[in-house]
């Protein structure tokens, strides 16, 4: 897995500046702690608007599943007035270029929750590993052949694509709001989002405090 922040628009007197457009203000007449305080105000009393404003874009190498629970926030994450959606993603095409050679394999298996339906708990043994690692192995190398097998054959790659499974990995452009990846780090950053997703969005996190655009407003939302 993979992850890039390519593309930053905005920072924490972008925010500022929307807040205080009203009073026909900028960020530039204040001081670094007045906008500070401002932010925090904002967050406080959940005046979240404002935090529209800024667009980030990632670019992401992951697993089809990891993909499918991030695309969840491309539907999930609304404006509100129209319905239409905060962020917007692209992804690598398997119609028009075969991506059938690279899979992310599972770094530790894990047991079934016994408190959720959907999650998982301790890691197996030793000996659980190894056998979870072969059959892995066996699908994938498996599922690689027949596709190359059917591509030869003539198929089309719509259709040969359609026999590889979940962990093939694809890339995917993923533009939003400063506000939607804020709520996608609050949701998938949480212990009981899968933890190949968490390893994904932490990375997007980092990132983004390393760019430094929004300290102040990270630190606001508890990031």
């Amino acid at each position: 897995m993979n992850v890039e922040l390519i593309s930053v628009y905005g920072n924490d007197a972008t925010v500022c500046d929307a807040a205080r457009v009203s009073f026909d203000k900028k960020a530039s007449n204040y001081s670094e702690e007045q906008n500070s305080r401002l932010i925090n105000y904002l967050v406080k009393h959940k005046h979240t608007s404002v935090f529209r404003h800024p667009q980030l874009t990632f670019r992401i190498q992951a697993p089809i599943y990891v993909e499918r629970q991030l695309r969840k926030h491309e539907i999930g994450l609304e404006l509100g007035l129209p319905p239409e959606p905060n962020s917007s993603i692209n992804s690598i095409s398997g119609r028009y270029v075969d991506f059938s050679d690279t899979y992310t394999l599972i770094k530790e298996w894990r047991t079934q929750s016994k408190d959720s339906k959907q999650g998982s708990a301790d890691p197996l043994d030793f000996y659980g590993q190894s056998a979870c690692d072969e059959i892995e192995y066996a699908v994938k190398e498996f599922c690689q052949n027949a596709y190359k097998k059917l591509i030869d054959l003539g198929v089309s790659k719509e259709q040969a694509r359609t026999i590889l499974p979940l962990n093939l990995n694809t890339t995917f452009l993923w533009t939003g709001s400063l506000l939607s990846f804020i709520h996608v780090f609050n949701l998938r950053l949480k212990l009981d989002a899968q933890q190949e997703t968490r390893e994904v969005v932490a990375e997007m996190l980092r990132l983004l405090k390393e760019n430094g655009n929004f300290a102040e407003s990270l630190k606001a939302f508890e990031l």
